[in-house]
């Protein structure tokens, strides 16, 4: 159908400008969301993702002022799909050519491509730069600086902060932990009434949300995707199983593994899919992939499609698994460059992926399972939606959210300096959690901290010297241990612990080896935990990168999907006793048992790419018109003047077809076997 004035057509919301009406009038729309019925007004040139483009202009009856007039809206011209065509005489010409691009001041931001900075900085190798992250600061609205103090310690104006320590150093040598008579305990994971042994599909199984995926997920696919065979639970962890599979290897495309080719040791991928699922039908699960069954609220929340996900994998965790004696909490991050189109979208410069969302996590010390995660909203965080934990701090409210499923237990927390908070131990400690936090000054000492006092204190004393002095604050005892380093006095806050040293005993340039006291050796022994969790989801090969995708909800789930293979990697090994595997080792093991898996039949036929039928037995070798391109089998208008395609055959680049087969691109010797091909049938 053609396009012109009148004509009647339907445009995704993604897609029309200017945003804010959109945003105003459909707050949490999705990228599937469209809006029909709009009319076209006239087309011409529009600023649209920082260039010049051929535009549409229409109204629609939805979109009015206060004095009842329609506003105008604008889409690229290709993104308006006509239903009803307008006056034959009112049709739009063919195009001229654009102007060359611009980025005029005040433009509309990209929500398509990412800033060309941050994708450069995105792919550097090594740490970045003084001047990159200068740069990267001016761009990026959240940015969670090492250096930038928790808001619970910026002191207010003109502040009297009281001393809450005692007169005198030394500890009483009474742990506040071991008065409650706690044992250690051991990491378990439930498996219900199950007494053999698990299996590695097993485990995977109880740590992935079974039921939010059978519940919530696959009713929400099938919803939106057509055709009439759903999908299925063992189709699903068939798909989960393929893009696990994928991600073994570096270089291939998506289309190489279920290319018709013989396999080359030098080109394309080295195995294909095919067997356990057609191309077609992967792509139409992962088109369709919905993630919530809730209808979108009418606040403005980004985050609303990912939420309960999130929240029924914390929840299924703390069913399945219950952590040691001894937990580490940090921040973990979820690569994406593009700023526009990420939710929560952060910049920490002291992390190997710098940018995307950042979580905090919390793990078990003893096997390094991660458990439990908060994604970090920001600025994007509805007002409306504020926890109530935050009542008590930003930092304080964090921390007793995460260790939730840890009240009661006197378990230990190990924190690092960006959790330094006096008033968050003490909340923890209230609630029956133990923990410590390292002592660091990031423009201002911690509150009630006398940091200054405790290095002069230290300033005589010899490397290795150990020292604590107590405290209390709100009824709850609390002190600060210290040890001389050569260059500085390590601190750290605790509700826990003495000055009994212990572990192996530690080298130190020129001085005598020595053990660190229990809250020191905690400290060192398990803050890397988070780290070690990161670097395996991330290396050697990571599971989101390769899971490439525009749709920021799918790279939510990989995330979860990552975390999870990595959890169960460290609980095979550390449950069922076999030694531990590497990466990728692993991962072709846990996508054996998904493809492999009891509850797909594989005897249901699979939904093949139906056959084009031939429109006509005639071959003309033609040629497209000036200013059109291939959208399928469809031509559309193009805002280039001679698009060109790499013809069947792979020999060039071309703009030829032959007219029994639309949208094929054939060059002089593709259609010349093409019609001896047809004409021998």
């Amino acid at each position: 159908m053609r396009i012109g004035s009148g004509a009647i057509c339907t445009v995704k919301l993604s897609r029309i400008h200017p945003s804010k009406h959109i945003r105003n009038k459909y707050p949490n729309h999705t990228r599937k969301d469209e809006i029909v019925g709009v009319r076209i007004l006239r087309q011409e040139e529009k600023i649209v993702h920082r260039k010049q483009q051929l535009s549409v202009v229409f109204v629609h009856d939805e979109f009015k002022d206060d004095g009842g007039q329609h506003i105008e809206l604008y889409c690229v011209k290709r993104w308006a799909h006509v239903t009803a065509e307008g006056d034959a005489n009112l049709f739009f010409d063919v195009p001229p050519p654009p102007p060359p691009a611009i980025s005029p001041t005040g433009s509309e931001p990209d929500d398509i491509n990412p800033h060309p900075m941050i994708a450069r900085m995105a792919t550097t190798v090594g740490p970045l730069s003084e001047s990159d992250i200068a740069e990267a600061r001016t761009l990026v609205n959240d940015v969670d600086d090492d250096n930038r103090p928790a808001p619970e310690n910026i002191p207010a104006r003109n502040e009297s902060v009281p001393n809450i320590f005692n007169a005198a150093w030394g500890h009483s040598g009474s742990c506040n932990r071991k008065k409650t008579g706690p044992r250690d305990y051991k990491p378990r994971l439930e498996f219900g009434n199950n007494e053999s042994m698990p299996t590695v599909l097993k485990i995977f199984e109880s740590f992935f949300f079974q039921s939010f995926i059978k519940n919530v997920i696959i009713p929400a696919t099938n919803q939106t995707m057509p055709g009439n065979r759903p999908l299925t639970y063992g189709e699903f962890l068939v798909f989960i199983g393929l893009w696990l599979l994928m991600a073994t290897i570096v270089g291939p495309e998506r289309r190489d593994y279920w290319s018709t080719k013989p396999i080359d040791m030098f080109e394309g991928a080295p195995f294909r899919l095919s067997h356990y699922m057609s191309r077609a039908r992967f792509e139409l699960i992962l088109r369709h992939l919905s993630f919530t069954d809730k209808q979108a609220p009418p606040l403005l929340d980004r985050f609303w499609q990912v939420r309960p996900m999130i929240s029924a994998w914390n929840d299924n965790m703390s069913r399945v698994f219950s952590p040691g004696w001894i937990c580490c909490l940090d921040e973990s991050m979820s690569t994406w460059i593009n700023q526009y189109t990420c939710p929560g979208f952060m910049f920490v410069p002291r992390k190997p992926w710098p940018f995307g969302n950042e979580y905090h996590t919390i793990c078990c010390g003893i096997s390094g399972i991660l458990f439990a995660m908060e994604l970090v909203e920001g600025k994007d965080q509805p007002r409306q939606l504020r926890n109530e934990e935050d009542n008590f701090g930003k930092t304080v409210g964090l921390l007793l959210r995460l260790t939730r499923s840890l009240w009661g237990s006197a378990r230990v927390l190990v924190l690092d300096s960006g959790f330094c908070v006096l008033k968050g131990l003490i909340e923890l400690a209230k609630k029956g959690v133990y923990g410590s936090a390292l002592i660091k000054k990031r423009k201002y000492w911690p509150k009630y901290i006398r940091g200054d006092e405790i290095k002069d204190h230290f300033k005589d004393m010899p490397v290795g010297s150990v020292d604590s002095i107590g405290g209390n604050l709100d009824g709850i005892d609390f002190d600060v241990f210290c040890m001389k380093e050569p260059d500085y006095v390590m601190m750290l806050m605790s509700t826990y612990g003495t000055n009994i040293r212990m572990g192996e005993h530690k080298n130190r340039d020129g001085v005598e080896a020595f053990q660190y006291p229990e809250v020191v050796h905690n400290h060192y022994q398990y803050r890397h935990q988070i780290d070690d969790h990161n670097n395996k989801r991330h290396q050697p090969i990571s599971l989101e990168v390769t899971w490439a995708t525009k749709t920021w909800e799918n790279r939510v789930f990989a995330y979860l999907l990552a975390t999870t293979e990595v959890n169960c990697n460290l609980a095979s090994s550390f449950f069922i006793g076999e030694p531990p595997l590497p990466s990728l080792s692993f991962r072709k093991e846990l996508a054996r048992e998904l493809l492999l898996n009891p509850y797909f039949n594989r005897n249901v036929a699979t939904d093949e790419r139906p056959k084009r039928k031939r429109t006509c037995c005639e071959h003309t070798f033609t040629t497209l018109r000036a200013y059109t391109k291939w959208q399928g089998s469809d031509i559309i208008p193009s805002s280039s003047i001679y698009p060109q395609r790499m013809c069947k055959g792979k020999h060039r680049k071309v703009r030829t077809y032959c007219s029994c087969s639309p949208g094929v691109v054939m060059c002089e010797e593709c259609y010349a076997q093409h019609k001896l091909e047809i004409d021998g049938q």
